[in-house]
């Protein structure tokens, strides 16, 4: 997964893969490049959708994680280029300072 260049992260984001079990975040930008965002897309992992990683599979294979109530298993390559922030942050209900 090619990742773009130029990325700028806000202090309160963070990558998909860094996100404890449990947590539930809000996907802010997805950095990939070119045809590796199509994928993403089908599954519906856009910008503004929820996820959660729900469990991670044995010996660095994939994590599971719920996207809008439904459940997708992506690798922490893949992880790593969504750039996340606490759903708690997107709402409004936190401050990101």
């Amino acid at each position: 997964m090619k990742r773009k260049p130029e990325t700028v992260q806000k202090p309160a984001d963070r990558m998909l893969a860094d996100v404890p079990l449990e947590e539930e975040v809000v996907l802010v930008r997805i950095d990939v490049a070119g045809d590796d965002v199509e994928p993403l897309l089908e599954r519906g992992i856009v910008p503004g959708c929820t996820l959660c990683p729900v469990r991670h599979a044995p010996v660095g294979g994939p994590t599971v994680y719920r996207v809008d109530g439904v459940l997708v298993a992506l690798r922490r390559e893949t992880a790593s280029c969504l750039c996340v922030r606490s759903s708690l942050e997107a709402a409004g209900v936190l401050d990101s300072n």
